[in-house]
């Protein structure tokens, strides 16, 4: 059985090297617990040869180091991992300044949970915050039928994606006005149009280009190869929009942590700053809401000409993911 648990430690760090693999992007989604769990490995082992009968405990020190080499080993690779992780919540702070004296717009986010139904304490939370602009993601046509009158008299403004039946749901509801810019025609199943809307903003003076994004979750391998698609298609819109001087804000349910190859990928060449890299969140997902199994796969991305306040994540007993608040205005 031991045996079997070191294979499979250094099977996991072979996928180190192999990083653009689904089972990789699991793994280096979850590298906390696969370093927890090479310790626990090396406990049990240490504990099982010192205990072990006489008859069997030949060249036992020599054993115990080979098993603390090999774990040092893994965690060490792992780490590699982690470090880059780190260094994403200590980016240079005088690119995004975090000021909370100016009160500019103030946004309300939360992927609410498609099988939530708890609409009261979602409501009054929204009544807590008083944004100025609420976006949801996981916003199913049961939330819409229990809430439009809530909406309708708070928040006249609305813009929403509906077409995929794959969990994309995603809305914006506002009291300024926004213009519609979503794409109406969906050239591939996959593709999951995202919510792109503008405002103007008056203490900005300006326009506001706002995207909301939800990419599929790499629970399989078939979503996986989904999302990569759909990440393809956002660099590819994106890269079209590069030279485009609009204030401009994407809010996404990456469903890939800032540790992924894809997520560099993506990143690597946008004018963009992702505002929770200034903050140390850690997670923005947790599994079953339980402490265990965590990873941070929703993002705000802003362009260099606005500024936002302070951050403020919340955790939400009706969803699985955190919320964040925060106001933004131009620099």
């Amino acid at each position: 059985m031991i045996v079997l648990l070191w294979i499979i430690i250094l099977s996991i760090s072979f996928l180190y090297f192999f990083r653009e693999s689904f089972i990789a992007e699991l793994a280096i989604s979850f590298v906390p617990y696969i370093i927890w769990f090479c310790i626990v490995a090396l406990i049990i082992e240490i504990y099982l040869i010192i205990h072990e009968s006489k008859r069997r405990r030949k060249h036992k020190w020599i054993r115990i180091f080979f098993i603390i080499l090999i774990t040092a080993l893994t965690i060490w690779i792992w780490t590699l991992y982690s470090s880059e992780f780190f260094w994403f919540y200590n980016q240079n702070d005088d690119a995004i300044r975090l000021n909370n004296d100016v009160a500019g717009i103030k946004v309300f986010y939360a992927n609410i949970l498609y099988k939530n139904t708890d609409y009261e304490s979602l409501k009054q939370k929204i009544i807590e915050e008083n944004p100025d602009i609420v976006i949801m993601v996981e916003f199913s046509d049961e939330h819409e039928d229990e809430m439009k009158s809530f909406f309708k008299e708070n928040y006249p403004y609305m813009n929403r994606n509906s077409w995929s039946d794959m969990l994309a749901w995603d809305v914006v509801f506002s009291k300024i006005p926004l213009e519609n810019i979503t794409e109406t025609h969906v050239v591939e199943p996959w593709a999951w149009n995202y919510s792109y809307t503008k405002l103007f903003c008056n203490e900005c003076q300006d326009w506001v280009d706002l995207y909301v994004i939800h990419t599929a979750a790499p629970v399989s391998i078939k979503n996986f190869e989904m999302r990569n698609k759909q990440i393809s298609k956002l660099k590819s819109d994106f890269a079209k929009e590069q030279n485009l001087s609009t204030p401009t804000i994407i809010i996404w349910d990456f469903n890939l942590s800032p540790r992924s190859y894809y997520y560099k990928e993506l990143t690597k060449d946008r004018n963009m700053l992702n505002a929770l890299g200034f903050q140390s969140p850690s997670y923005t997902w947790s599994l079953l809401q339980q402490w265990i199994f965590r990873s941070h796969i929703d993002q705000l991305f802003i362009s260099p000409d606005l500024n936002i306040s302070e951050i403020r994540i919340e955790n939400l007993k009706w969803s699985d993911h955190r919320s964040f608040t925060f106001n933004f205005w131009l620099k």
